[in-house]
């Protein structure tokens, strides 16, 4: 690592303490979001005063003609999430902290959530920039992959490990292609 590279860490990490601390929320709340960003994923975080999740959702803008496009990130910071609404049933393989398997689960295909507070964070590498806002609205409606993340993370809070049906209850089964 060379010394402009280090100065870029430092500069970063000062920015990064800088809009923590611009929200005056307790710093520790914050390791799922910074989590989420740096690792990926979905992640929570719980004290006995509070918890915090964050959850990850993705959206890909794509141009025909230039054969071009970027990933935005949508990272949602909950401050004492609860469940306000779960709608479907999504049965879905997930896999989980040290785990070497992935695991059936049952996950809710809509969830509405509530918080004290809903950080948002949209990560764009295409202008190579992480705007965050806190929003007005307290409930959030996610679907699909999102929903799925914030339950599985609020099953950590609430039980602490995510269980499911390890995948060696499965059976192979052989088809033959058709002539």
């Amino acid at each position: 690592m060379d010394a402009e590279e280090i100065r870029a860490i430092f500069r970063f990490s000062a920015q990064e303490k800088s809009i923590i601390s611009s929200f005056e929320i307790q710093e520790e709340l914050f390791l799922p979001f910074l989590l989420s960003l740096k690792s990926g994923g979905s992640w929570s975080y719980a004290s006995e005063d509070t918890k915090s999740i964050a959850v990850k959702d993705v959206i890909t803008y794509y141009n025909e003609e230039s054969k071009t496009g970027y990933t935005l990130e949508k990272i949602y910071l909950f401050i004492d999430p609860e469940i306000i609404k779960e709608e479907g049933v999504v049965r879905r393989l997930e896999k989980c902290g040290e785990r070497e398997e992935r695991e059936l689960v049952e996950r809710p295909y809509c969830i509405t959530l509530q918080a004290k507070r809903v950080i948002l964070a949209e990560v764009n590498p295409d202008l190579r920039d992480i705007r965050v806002k806190e929003l007005k609205k307290k409930h959030i409606l996610l679907k699909g992959t999102p929903a799925y993340s914030a339950a599985h993370e609020l099953e950590h809070l609430e039980k602490g490990e995510v269980k499911g049906i390890p995948m060696w209850n499965f059976e192979y089964v052989k088809e033959y292609a058709k002539k």
